[in-house]
């Protein structure tokens, strides 16, 4: 583990899956550290800079995404209540050009780096037309609430 680090992260522990644990931020921000550990004790010490982080995450989507297609499992429907997803707080939403001229790309803006999602351009309207229901539906929520 590098010497220059501080904050400890939140310990994510699971008797029957690796533990993540010792997550760490470098003095200067521009790095983290974490520890996958096994069952068995034997573990694997992982430090990363912000840059690596939205590489690593798109490896394990594709990993995810490779299981799903390889389980051949119809897609679960987006739920209405709260389900027990692990949010990822976003700073920010944009759209930007995708690689080819057939392809937008939806931009969320995490603390300290960008991640990006392939839209197809035929799918943006009804993308923005969800996306749109969605906030009017949960702000209208908001407001009943208050």
């Amino acid at each position: 583990m590098p010497q220059e680090m501080r904050r400890e992260a939140k310990l994510i522990h699971d008797e029957d899956r690796p533990t993540l644990s010792f997550g760490m931020v470098t003095s200067d921000g521009e790095g983290v550290a974490f520890r996958i550990e096994r069952g068995d004790g034997k573990f694997l010490d992982l430090v990363c800079t912000m840059d690596d982080l939205s590489d690593i995450f798109y490896y394990i989507a594709s990993l995810a995404t490779a299981a799903g297609e390889e389980r051949d499992s119809p897609k679960p429907p987006f739920l209405k209540t709260y389900n027990d997803l692990t949010p990822i707080p976003a700073k920010g939403l944009g759209f930007q050009p995708g690689p080819g001229p057939d392809e937008t790309m939806l931009v969320i803006r995490l603390t300290g780096f960008d991640m990006a999602f392939a839209v197809p351009n035929s799918g943006l309207k009804r993308f923005a037309s969800d996306l749109g229901k969605i906030a009017a539906t949960l702000s209208a929520d908001q407001t009943s609430r208050n």
